[in-house]
């Protein structure tokens, strides 16, 4: 399986290269199986400019993570619950109470999907400004560390 998704993020990167970044981000944020990271790794590894590749993916992810929030706002927790499991649904619904739009930064930044944090924001119907204030310095930061680690294996290559 790993193979695959190398196979495939190689393939988008040498075939559409930031435009491919872009649309993998926007994905990602709301349906999308393969994480952003993994493209913009290799992307830096295979010598794209890390900031640009950051910027690129943070705008994407955001516009995705916009998408996903519309996408629980209109379609609800049905929604929801036919994309995810009701078990991670539960957890995220825990999070949201105790945490708020933080809940949000941490799925931002950490490897926990972002999706299911940007629609259940929707569902919640948690204000638009905040939500997306706190994923843009999160997404950025997460992919500027993975873009980092990608130039670093670029040495390698």
């Amino acid at each position: 399986m790993f193979e695959s998704i190398t196979k495939f993020t190689e393939e988008v990167i040498v075939s559409y290269g930031l435009l491919g970044i872009f649309t993998v981000a926007v994905l990602e944020s709301f349906i999308f199986p393969i994480p952003t990271a993994i493209i913009i790794t290799t992307g830096t590894a295979l010598k794209l400019d890390p900031l640009i590749v950051v910027v690129v993916a943070t705008i994407g992810s955001v516009l995705g993570a916009i998408i996903g929030y519309k996408i629980g706002e209109r379609g609800g927790r049905p929604v929801l619950v036919w994309l995810f499991d009701e078990k991670k649904i539960s957890r995220v619904d825990r999070l949201f109470e105790r945490y708020g739009v933080y809940a949000v930064g941490v799925a931002a930044f950490s490897p926990l999907p972002f999706k299911i944090f940007t629609i259940s924001a929707g569902v919640a119907r948690m204000s638009i400004i905040p939500f997306i204030l706190v994923s843009i310095p999160c997404r950025f930061l997460q992919f500027l560390l993975f873009a980092l680690f990608g130039n670093w294996l670029s040495g390698f290559l």
